[in-house]
């Protein structure tokens, strides 16, 4: 077993030139063309059904704030 040292071990410098530079932001690959040359278009997710209930159950509720609303005034003005 080697001891452990403070030291990193480097690659040679043969080694360390041969390598691959990082992808560069115009390396991206290529997206395959549908079949009147354009782009496919991405898939649409639609959104899973208790997203639907909480949206639903907030306009209740907000409508129903709406109407207290609306006769607190009513109360308040007459």
């Amino acid at each position: 077993m080697r001891p452990l040292s403070g030291r990193r071990e480097t690659a040679p410098p043969a080694q360390r030139q041969n390598r691959r530079p990082s992808p560069q932001v115009h390396d991206h690959p290529r997206t395959p063309l549908g079949s009147e040359g354009d782009p496919p278009q991405p898939q649409r997710s639609s959104a899973p059904w208790h997203f639907w209930l909480v949206v639903v159950m907030a306009s209740v509720y907000l409508g129903w704030r709406a109407v207290e609303g609306v006769v607190w005034l009513i109360q308040w003005v007459a």
